[in-house]
């Protein structure tokens, strides 16, 4: 036994007798690193700056800037570095910049440096990037962006660079150009003005919900389950790639992590890359079951189909005829919604009492029809039955009482993304026809326009 004991004694001290060794081991910095603190440091920022400038054509760079009482904004810029200078071309987030927005480039220093890391820090005044970081600017308070950036990692097959803002830290990406800087400005153009709808659709796990795209802010708005429609839904900062979208905060969505989508070759939706997302139209029965009040739609006589101009003739005819009411002081007709499926046929909004209204029950038939029917009622403030004097041309014509009446949808100009104008076009009467522009919120000096 006394043995065993001395035995176990003396492995103990023997344990006891490396940790200084090890303990030094594991502490000492030359033996975990091959080069001292500085030369690290130089090899790191060398190895960074043959990143950014391993590529012809250079980069996407997307940055989010504060806003006030936002969602951060996104500014995208297409930008090139060589050994000393970043060159910065015309970009959307330029164009309309004071003093500099003629102008196709700007260039300026930038450099490397050591931070608690490495740091991307662009030293000289650039008119097109710092403007959002200028302190000068009268919106800039202590919501300027940031010029410094934390540079955390870059992609393996080196054509994504991720980062953040060294006093912000908002979001920092460089994504690598496949074209020319021109060619990424045309092509984000397009996406912005054409592809990128106010209103939409975002479809994922089997579930539709209404989306919106924030052009101004760069933001995707999704109204998930249980968000009240009247207010921004979830926000989502994005940038414009040259055949997609790229969003600098991910959407997560049922353990689903959407970050980057295309645009399909028919230029009618944007599909997840990795399959499990898409962004759609939105269905052209919800602008009228899911939009507000101040989407009303205005449209005058010229808007109408000749078989429709015909009825509103005689309902002109039978107004004048009446006594009760002088035709000629029609300004106004719209279709106003209040994005509950209630429907009212205005004529004459805003003008008080001399409003006429006739509500409407109205309901979503597929993604392209939506049916309606007059409940009857008639509302203003003129004390006459106007209805009988000769309204009933304008009423019967887009709906009758006690019967649903069927209208398709159809866009007669714009993008499938992004509709111009609405046609509604009774299925049973096809020659029953009228138009007005989607959002359409001006209207004619008269109805008989």
């Amino acid at each position: 036994m006394i043995k065993k004991y001395i035995y176990c004694l003396l492995l103990l001290v023997s344990c006891l007798s490396l940790l200084p060794t090890l303990y030094g081991c594991q502490m000492k910095e030359d033996d975990l690193f091959e080069m001292d603190a500085a030369n690290r440091s130089d090899a790191w920022m060398a190895d960074y700056r043959r990143v950014f400038n391993n590529n012809k054509y250079g980069w996407a760079l997307y940055t989010d800037n504060p806003t006030y009482g936002r969602h951060p904004s996104v500014a995208t810029y297409a930008v090139k570095f060589d050994q000393v200078y970043s060159t910065f071309y015309k970009s959307i987030s330029t164009v309309r910049l004071p003093g500099v927005a003629d102008k196709d480039s700007v260039v300026s220093m930038y450099s490397f440096k050591m931070d608690n890391g490495i740091v991307l820090s662009f030293d000289t005044y650039n008119g097109f990037f710092h403007y959002y970081a200028d302190q000068s600017q009268y919106f800039a308070q202590d919501l300027q962006g940031d010029f410094e950036f934390c540079l955390d990692r870059y992609s393996e097959n080196e054509d994504t660079i991720f980062g953040r803002g060294k006093t912000k830290q908002l979001p920092f990406v460089m994504i690598k150009l496949p074209v020319t800087a021109q060619e990424y400005q045309t092509a984000c153009d397009s996406i912005q003005t054409f592809y990128s709808p106010y209103d939409c659709s975002f479809v994922c796990e089997g579930d539709t919900l209404p989306a919106r795209f924030l052009g101004t802010y760069q933001n995707l708005s999704i109204w998930m389950e249980g968000d009240d429609p009247r207010v921004d839904g979830h926000l989502y900062s994005y940038g414009n790639l040259v055949g997609g979208l790229y969003f600098l905060e991910p959407i997560e969505y049922k353990g689903h992590i959407i970050k980057e989508m295309k645009i399909t070759p028919e230029k009618d939706a944007y599909d997840d890359i990795h399959g499990q997302a898409r962004i759609i139209p939105k269905p052209f029965a919800n602008y009228w079951i899911y939009d507000e009040e101040y989407d009303s739609r205005f449209w005058g006589y010229s808007s109408l189909s000749p078989w429709l101009q015909g009825e509103w003739d005689k309902a002109k005819n039978a107004l004048k005829k009446s006594g009760k009411y002088n035709p000629d002081n029609l300004a106004y007709v719209c279709l106003s919604t209040d994005g509950f499926g209630n429907l009212e046929l205005i004529f004459n909004m805003w003008y008080g009492s001399g409003e006429i209204h006739y509500p409407m029950e109205m309901k979503k038939e597929n993604n392209d029809e939506i049916s309606v029917r007059w409940t009857g009622e008639e509302k203003h403030g003129l004390g006459v039955n106007l209805y009988d004097a000769g309204f009933k041309y304008f009423v019967d014509a887009f709906a009758s009482k006690d019967e649903w009446r069927t209208y398709k949808i159809s866009a007669r100009s714009g993008s499938i993304m992004s509709p111009g104008e609405f046609q509604l076009t009774e299925s049973s009467n096809p020659d029953n026809w009228f138009y007005f522009p989607n959002n359409f919120r001006y209207y004619h000096y008269s109805i008989w326009e």
